[in-house]
């Protein structure tokens, strides 16, 4: 059985169809990211899989349970990750969770508190208000919340809305965690890299329908499977590598010029060639890919931009 099972889901709003005949399922470990602009539908859809929201028609099932006839019991088998933290600002971190723990009524609750504090790194931060901690602590804290029903299933509604980059790769490393930890994802975002980096299927959405799904590969082969990889190193490349990557099947060519090397594969290639380069031993300086993006895959089934420029 699925751990998500949706079937022809439309929900509506008056004359919006904020979803409209969407389809999907989630199985045990995936990584599944909701991949749309804001509007698409991504956070109504997460509204009814925890049954704060009902279909307007169209079936959803989380362990074999449908949330709006099952909302407290279905709650109590996903953990959620919210765009804003839900935290209690005049409490310590352990109370926080504690709270959250027997809300979830959870069995020898201060066992699993114990396990979630060291988990999220947060011993040292055990005893203080949550209002006192950093915006990365506070963000450990908030999936450290989601994570107290140890479920199959998290759910992470736009969690990196509003963040610079280094703030984003940080949390990307506690998605990271969570998915390492056997747990299926499902990550709603409307950044491109992140669905790309993170996920290891994509269901693009726009106006409320699934336009394409596929995994991050799969997607952006519809368009061009071509590839080109540079790396710049700390010294010249030497020629045995460039044979060597010119001798795989799927790689065009590959140019040296000085300390850099430049090489033209097919995508399902990459993984040899990053074998090949790590197996050299040679310090890499930088390295960077150029090929076909989401936004040219969004682009092509809608006709318009993902994300517009300065978003």
């Amino acid at each position: 059985m699925s751990l998500v099972q949706i079937e022809s889901l439309t929900r509506k709003f008056g004359n919006l169809t904020a979803v409209n005949d969407v389809s999907f399922a989630i199985e045990k470990g995936e990584m599944v990211g909701l991949l749309g602009p804001n509007g698409a539908g991504k956070s109504t859809i997460i509204d009814i899989i925890v049954g704060l929201r009902r279909p307007t028609s169209g079936r959803v099932f989380v362990h074999g349970l449908e949330p709006s006839k099952n909302g407290l019991e279905v709650r109590r088998a996903i953990g959620y990750v919210p765009q804003q933290a839900a935290i209690f600002e005049d409490l310590t971190v352990r109370e926080n969770l504690s709270l959250a723990a027997e809300m979830y009524r959870i069995p020898r609750f201060k066992h699993r508190v114990v396990e979630i504090i060291k988990e999220f790194e947060l011993e040292e931060k055990a005893g203080k208000l949550a209002g006192t901690l950093s915006g990365g602590q506070k963000r450990r804290l908030n999936f450290a919340l989601g994570s107290i029903p140890d479920s199959q299933l998290i759910i992470l509604d736009e969690p990196t809305v509003g963040l610079d980059p280094s703030r984003r790769m940080e949390a990307w490393g506690l998605v990271r965690r969570l998915h390492e930890g056997g747990k299926a994802v499902l990550l709603t975002t409307h950044y491109m890299e992140e669905a790309d980096v993170l996920c290891s299927r994509i269901l693009l959405m726009d106006r409320g329908k699934i336009v394409a799904q596929g995994s991050p590969q799969e997607l952006k082969s519809t368009l061009s499977d071509e590839l080109v990889v540079e790396y710049t190193f700390a010294e010249a490349p030497p020629r045995e590598l460039v044979q060597r990557l010119t001798a795989l099947p799927d790689v065009a060519g590959a140019n040296r010029n000085e300390l850099s090397l430049k090489v033209t594969l097919k995508s399902r290639a990459l993984p040899q060639v990053q074998q090949l380069v790590h197996e050299s031993k040679l310090l890499i300086r930088s390295s960077s890919e150029k090929g076909v993006t989401l936004n040219d895959v969004f682009r092509h089934y809608t006709g318009r931009e993902l994300r517009k420029k300065g978003e």
